[in-house]
């Protein structure tokens, strides 16, 4: 695999060294009816690719390159690629941004024509503190008549000022209220805290300010309603100020609904209080909002996503074609898809604020992700699906050097910066930071984490962990390693928060080299294991971590209850065959699988100014095995990590500084 990428990377070194005769030209000035030269270049991706199929032909096989200039390219349509733009793979392809310009491709639109609100009707509904601060502009005359809808994936509009996503208005303006008592008919089994739960969204509100949003024309509320690992969006159906009472609209949030919730209403023109709130008004195509502290809205560049294709680019059965140093922004949707094919690479891009997602990879082999920074997603940032797992063939597909930050910002849980699933990914020498969940979500088989920085993740959620993994006992032969998880410590809920977290009979993963850093929370650890075996923690420094590792046991009546379910049954037997002699020669483990529960080997490990080395194994089943626990006596993680210090007790180096992005062109 590696030969193969090398091979690659040595194309792509020939392609930018291609003649000018393979060159064409694209400009936010230019003209379709251009030749594509430097001194006359077309205007659109779709013009481009019609002149790249007809050089194909002219001279097929050599690489072309297609030079973006600088410059704001609207889109209306999505950008789209199939197996002719590189001749089946044949002509490699690089679309690339022009020297050091920045070409953007943007599915927003400018917002102009901003008057501060007079009307004394609406002035009567907002907070009297606010008069003269509220601005109003008319849709209409912008040409914009799709408004979508504020907590639906992929037709949510975001306003944006400077670069920087606004706050559709809502209350608390940080935070969550609580209800008080749920008041739905039906009532629901009890989970395992005991707390009841009803079917229907009713429930008591304990503050008379909300009182007001019985006037609202499209009043919704995001909490976390039964869960608070599990959140959702419900629109209102009413509210009734003499009962205090809230009626959500069905569906009804899947897990029910407890007394004293969390949760905070959202899209309330009465609560824009603060700045960089706002509110659009569908039935008079009105926008209203409250810009940042000392913005003039006719002198900043104010936009409006309203691009909502599924996504901005679609590469679909492609082999050997490059997207270099291009910048897409703002839209409903998500960003990239790459659908089969071989070999395709996104490098040196940009990707901010999308509703949705930042890059989905499906299927195909050898594609990467390279020096790219993506920021503000309503949703996570990249999916990788590929690779067989049943024949245990790897996808070849990675993520390299790239930033992912702020995320999961509409969509709190479930939303990581990297879904992973299938066999064989490699994520290697990236940041992920700052989100509500999870950074990593990992399913599938033989997928590589080395040499990335976590941190300030799962920050709102509760029983997550920077990297999760569960319910899946085929999942084996990941490996974690050396990577540096920082502040993922959590709010303060039923279980807490770790830096690595297996849940749910996870076993044969390796965790390796890593550092963490301030991680874990009320009865996890930094790294916590429920009810999985067989995982090996080894040479990993935990330094100022509330536990170093945790483990809550299984015991055999609730493995097996799990083992003769029919979703774990078809996990072993249909999606993959753990039977097969390819699993049972791979992953020893499983030759016997209902040996060894609860049984995992730490070992050789630094446990430092912890709270404690172990939470929750009662009865040592585990393997313990040469870990030291010390006071850093003034000691950084730096100076700990430093070999001979290492050497002193018992571990193998710990390459700290090679951990995080290396050449990464957007990183400040």
């Amino acid at each position: 695999m590696k030969i193969r990428w090398l091979l690659f990377v040595l194309g792509l070194f020939l392609i930018t060294s291609c003649s000018q005769k393979n060159n064409i030209y694209i400009s936010a000035s230019g003209n379709d009816s251009n030749d594509g030269t430097k001194g006359h270049p077309l205007l659109t991706i779709a013009k481009a690719q019609e002149l790249v199929q007809t050089m194909q032909k002219q001279k097929p096989g050599e690489p072309i390159i297609v030079n973006i200039r600088g410059g704001v390219y609207t889109l209306n349509n999505a950008m789209l690629f199939n197996a002719m733009d590189t001749d089946s793979g044949k002509t490699p392809v690089v679309y690339r941004a022009y020297k050091n310009e920045e070409p953007v491709f943007t599915g927003s639109k400018a917002l102009q024509n901003w008057q501060v609100l007079k009307d004394e009707n609406k002035l009567s509904l907002l907070d009297p503190a606010v008069k003269d601060k509220i601005y109003v502009t008319d849709l209409s005359k912008a040409e914009i008549s799709d408004f979508g809808d504020p907590v639906v994936d992929g037709n949510r509009p975001d306003l944006v000022c400077n670069g920087q996503l606004q706050t559709l208005a809502h209350w608390p303006n940080s935070g969550f209220t609580r209800s008080g008592e749920i008041r739905g008919k039906t009532p629901m089994p009890l989970g395992y805290t005991k707390e009841r739960r009803t079917k229907e969204g009713i429930f008591e509100y304990m503050d008379a300010r909300q009182d007001r949003w019985a006037q609202e024309k499209e009043p919704c509320a995001e909490g976390y309603w039964y869960w608070d690992w599990k959140e959702e969006y419900q629109k209102i159906d009413k509210i009734d100020p003499v009962k205090n009472t809230i009626y959500l609209q069905e569906p009804y949030h899947n897990y029910g609904y407890k007394d004293s919730l969390r949760y905070y209403g959202v899209n309330l023109f009465c609560e824009i209080d603060q700045p960089t709130e706002w509110y659009l008004d569908r039935s008079e195509s009105k926008l209203y909002w409250y810009p940042p502290e000392g913005i003039n809205p006719e002198q900043a560049k104010v936009t409006l996503t309203i691009f909502n294709a599924p996504y901005m680019v679609e590469i679909k059965n492609v082999k050997n074609l490059t997207l270099k140093g291009l910048s897409f922004l703002e839209s409903r949707g998500n960003g990239i898809l790459i659908k089969g094919g071989e070999n395709c690479l996104i490098a040196d891009c940009r990707l901010e604020r999308f509703g949705n997602e930042g890059i989905h990879i499906d299927g195909g082999t050898g594609h990467g992700i390279q020096g790219c920074f993506l920021n503000s997603f309503g949703n996570g940032g990249v999916v990788l699906d590929g690779g067989d797992r049943r024949t245990l063939t790897p996808s070849g597909t990675f993520v390299e050097n790239t930033v992912i930050e702020n995320f999961s910002l509409f969509r709190r849980t479930y939303e990581p910066a990297i879904l992973v699933n299938g066999c064989g990914h490699r994520m290697s020498h990236n940041r992920f930071r700052h989100s509500s969940s999870s950074a990593l979500r990992v399913e599938g088989n033989e997928h590589v984490i080395e040499y990335n920085e976590i941190s300030d993740v799962v920050n709102e959620s509760d029983d997550q962990g920077g990297l999760d993994m569960w319910y899946n006992l085929s999942y084996q032969g990941n490996i974690i390693r050396y990577n540096r998880w920082t502040d993922i410590n959590g709010k303060d809920g039923i279980c807490g928060s770790a830096g690595v977290r297996l849940d749910d009979m996870i076993s044969g993963v390796l965790i390796y080299g890593n550092v963490f850093e301030n991680c874990g929370s009320v009865i996890f650890g930094a790294v916590q294991v429920h009810g999985g075996k067989e995982n090996l923690i080894e040479n990993n420094l935990f330094y100022n971590c509330y536990g170093a590792y945790s483990f809550s046991r299984w015991d055999m009546e609730r493995w097996l209850n799990h083992m003769n379910d029919p979703v774990t049954q078809k996990r072993l037997y249909e999606e993959v065959d753990i039977n097969s002699p390819l699993y049972q020669q791979r992953y020893p483990v499983l030759r016997d699988i209902n040996a060894n529960l609860n049984v995992n080997t730490v070992q050789n490990n630094l446990v430092v100014d912890c709270n404690q080395e172990i939470i929750r194994d009662e009865d040592r089943v585990n393997r313990y095995k040469n870990n030291t626990t010390i006071q850093a006596d003034g000691k950084s993680i730096k100076d700990l990590c430093n070999k001979d210090v290492l050497k002193q007790y018992g571990l193998q180096p710990i390459p700290l500084n090679e951990m995080g992005p290396i050449n990464n062109k957007w990183i400040k």
